[in-house]
């Protein structure tokens, strides 16, 4: 028979496998393992701090830069301006990552996850006084195909977080610049003359089969036309002017955008002005498009003044772009019932 000094020290020891059996059921539980993980998100509180981002992606590298308010890209000694609602979003969604949990402690580990140096992705963000917001590398997708590995500087440390930001990852500046030809949008309304000339055809150019001659240089062809708003719509040219084509035209005009943008064109790209675009405002200002050399296959130079102030960037447009300017005034006639 057992003695009670017996019974009580086998009792206490079952208490005792029984509380540190619980005890890891508590701290192993998904709740307690989501509390563990949730530790923040990669830009909390800090998003609007901002001002300095860069990125790298192998050889080739992002720099944004935030300027008097206004988000640029930094190109060489160069500031071009960045699309402010996509440097937003990336903040808001770096702001709104969630949780995140350890999946490695040793730096072996990186290869396999993508974020060693050959593989990783680079980011770091600043404030405006160099204060360092965020610094890691990203790798690969997690196992289930989302989420995201991440290292953060000065750690061999891995995590999973749960928001993939490898999209954002891309250091090609065109996919940052903001392209508009004209910094604000004026509807066609505010036109009250339109005038154009051209020396070639952009039409023709642009639908050449690549890689022909016309596809290389736009054929020669005149293009002459001066149109002036109305009570009733348009005048100007034989057959009278199509009020719905024109205002596709001046559309077209207010809303151009480049495939590329430079701060110097290169030399002589304006030497020869083959296209003119003069569109006088309500307001009696002018705006004034002016093409210049082909930039490349179906590129021209385009440069642009708004009131006699000519702007400090000049544009990469396409062929197609200014075809839908450029059009012989017989396209702009109104078609017989």
């Amino acid at each position: 028979m057992m003695r009670y000094e017996d019974k009580v020290k086998w009792l206490s020891g079952a208490l005792v496998v029984l509380l540190l059996v619980w005890g890891l059921g508590e701290f192993f539980s998904p709740e307690r393992v989501a509390a563990r993980t949730e530790t923040g998100t990669l830009l909390a509180n800090k998003a609007d701090a901002a001002a300095d981002i860069m990125v790298s992606v192998g050889t080739s590298s992002l720099h944004l830069q935030k300027n008097g308010g206004l988000w640029q890209v930094m190109d060489g000694g160069d500031a071009l301006p960045a699309q402010a609602s996509r440097v937003d979003a990336f903040l808001s969604a770096l702001a709104k990552s969630g949780h995140r949990r350890p999946v490695a402690k040793a730096a072996d580990a990186w290869k396999n996850l993508g974020l060693d140096e050959a593989q990783a992705k680079s980011l770091k963000i600043a404030d405006a006084k160099g204060r360092v917001l965020l610094d890691l590398k990203a790798g690969n997708r997690g196992p289930t195909g989302s989420g995201l590995y991440v290292r953060f500087a000065s750690s061999n440390d891995s995590w999973l977080i749960d928001a993939d930001i490898s999209s954002w990852l891309v250091a090609d500046r065109g996919s940052w610049l903001d392209l508009r030809v004209w910094r604000d949008q004026l509807g066609s309304d505010k036109v009250q003359s339109a005038m154009a000339t051209a020396d070639v055809d952009f039409g023709a150019q642009a639908a050449a089969p690549s890689g022909s001659a016309a596809a290389k240089k736009a054929p020669a062809h005149r293009v002459s036309w001066s149109f002036e708003r109305v009570a009733d719509g348009w005048k100007g040219g034989s057959p009278a002017p199509d009020a719905v084509t024109v205002e596709s035209m001046l559309r077209a005009a207010l809303n151009l955008e480049a495939v590329d943008l430079a701060a110097h064109a290169p030399a002589g790209a304006f030497d020869k002005i083959v296209a003119t675009l003069t569109l006088s405002l309500g307001t009696g200002a002018t705006r004034v498009v002016e093409v210049g050399a082909p930039a490349s296959d179906g590129r021209y130079w385009v440069r642009t003044s708004d009131n006699g102030q000519a702007s400090a960037l000049s544009y990469q447009v396409s062929t197609w772009s200014l075809a839908s300017i450029f059009k012989d005034a017989a396209a702009f006639g109104k078609k017989a019932p």
